[in-house]
């Protein structure tokens, strides 16, 4: 948007000042003139070779773009403290982008029946995916246009696998917005992969609902009540069947299914934060094995947990029968389910 260029004469006909790429090297021009002015004036725009005319068209619109202030003095503005104004906007205009790309193929399907080319989608509400690459790209987009809910339900796809990838690379893709309704399940398919315990890690960090499931059917987000995916490619690595969906019936079919593998899933969280806020029945163990029971009532195997502790699985093993004494268990899952009672994990 901001193009430093030495102020000129402008060469833009007053015509073309609405016009793709050269109205935002224009704009950008204006505004840099704007600023260097400090109090912009329409005297001192003037100065730089604009007519009024483009004047009045150029401040109208970053008036718009919050760039600029208006001011109770007549042509005189005000610049808005530029790093808060020009994040503000790009933020605009990123959100606006990821809109348009989630949508892109909801407005295919409309251009198509219009024109008459190919076979008429039966079912708008519907968008095929064709690759995991695709699956990616479309949860990525429903990440930054989320604003009131985002639930989402991992298990190890080629899709989530590549989602992973690229969170590593940059962990803004998988950004949410702060006071959303978040529920995240891993799968513990999901617990051997490091990149998934860092986005899992993370998303705890933040305050994210997250929770762990033993044999998560497949991978499903419902963003908002705007649309929801249905990624297939553990079954397929092409994605092949995978769809995007809209719709009031569709949403909330995946919204219950969503709400059931959350209702079955284990909460995630460390165990001596629990154990610090608890009374009475305090936990009896060491950070270590506070730490050993939190992973094991994720649902992580001994192999798994050993990774993540950093100790042997001989150490895991030892321990897991210490813990399950303690709580008086013969199980696994009775210590996960004694843990929680007692307030030992969340």
């Amino acid at each position: 948007m901001l193009h430093r260029m030495a102020p000129r004469k402008s060469t833009i006909p007053d015509k073309h000042l609405s016009h793709g790429e050269a109205f935002e090297q224009f704009i950008g021009r204006v505004y840099l003139t704007a600023v260097r002015l400090g109090t912009p004036g329409r005297a001192g725009l003037r100065g730089t070779g604009l007519s009024d005319a483009e004047i009045d068209h150029a401040m109208t619109e970053l008036i718009a773009r919050e760039l600029i202030l208006p001011s109770t003095e007549r042509d005189v503005w005000s610049v808005a403290p530029p790093r808060e104004a020009i994040s503000r906007y790009a933020s605009q205009v990123e959100r606006r982008l990821a809109l348009s790309l989630s949508t892109a193929s909801e407005v295919e399907a409309i251009w198509r029946r219009a024109v008459g080319t190919g076979q008429p989608n039966p079912h708008p509400n519907f968008d095929l995916l064709g690759s995991a690459e695709d699956i990616a790209d479309r949860l990525i987009g429903l990440h930054r246009v989320a604003t009131t809910r985002f639930w989402w339900a991992l298990e190890n796809s080629a899709a989530t696998r590549l989602l992973l990838e690229r969170s590593a690379e940059d962990d803004s893709v998988l950004s949410l917005r702060k006071g959303m309704d978040i529920r995240i399940v891993f799968d513990t398919s999901l617990l051997d992969n490091a990149l998934a315990m860092a986005l899992l890690e993370g998303g705890h960090a933040q305050g994210h609902a997250i929770r762990v499931g033993n044999g998560v059917p497949l991978s499903l987000a419902l963003c908002d009540d705007r649309s929801a995916m249905v990624d297939l490619s553990s079954f397929d690595p092409t994605g092949e069947g995978s769809i995007e969906v809209r719709g009031r019936a569709p949403l909330l079919a995946v919204e219950k299914l969503l709400d059931e593998i959350w209702q079955l899933a284990t909460p995630f969280g460390p165990t001596v934060e629990a154990a610090s806020r608890s009374s009475g029945d305090r936990a009896p163990l060491d950070p270590r094995d506070q730490r050993i029971l939190s992973l094991l009532s994720s649902g992580m195997s001994d192999q798994v947990i050993a990774r993540q502790a950093g100790v042997s699985v001989r150490t895991v093993e030892r321990r897991v029968r210490y813990i399950l004494d303690h709580l008086g268990a013969a199980t696994r899952f009775q210590a996960g389910v004694q843990a929680v009672r007692r307030g030992w994990v969340e």
